[in-house]
């Protein structure tokens, strides 16, 4: 995977729907491709109506209002960093997330900070982090045999 450029400046985006709830908050370097990926993959996308941008200097300083605006704004569909986070269905295939962790919030505030400056959100850090193991378990188990 290539490494992330945090000094690229970044868009912070935000989707409301007609009645401007806001839907959804988000960073990226191309709103556009960003978007039709949100919409091959959310159910939620049809809803959008409005899309505002505010461009920020860095992506970390991109990741740094991001997780501010999700805890202060409260977007609908958000899952990461929200203090209320979505339980529904969001994913066009239907799907839900198949597992929850507790963690306090003062290692999750923490963990958040240490992935905005890898450049990943802590669900893509912690799925990396899974396979890691279970490939290194996976070559231990076939040296055994």
């Amino acid at each position: 995977m290539p490494r992330i450029d945090m000094t690229r400046r970044t868009a912070l985006y935000r989707l409301f729907d007609t009645e401007g709830r806001l839907l959804y908050v988000g960073i990226t370097f191309n709103p556009d491709n960003r978007w039709a990926e949100h919409a091959t993959s959310k159910s939620w996308w049809p809803d959008v109506t409005e899309k505002r941008i505010e461009w920020h200097e860095s992506r970390t300083d991109a990741a740094a209002a991001e997780v501010a605006v999700i805890a202060a704004e409260l977007p609908l569909y958000n899952k990461q960093d929200s203090p209320q986070p979505f339980e529904g269905v969001t994913t066009k295939e239907g799907t839900k997330p198949s597992r929850i962790v507790r963690i306090d919030d003062d290692t999750w505030e923490d963990y958040g900070k240490l992935c905005a400056e890898k450049g990943l959100a802590r669900a893509a850090d912690v799925r990396m982090y899974i396979k890691s193991e279970i490939r290194a378990y996976q070559q231990r188990q076939r040296s055994e045999s």
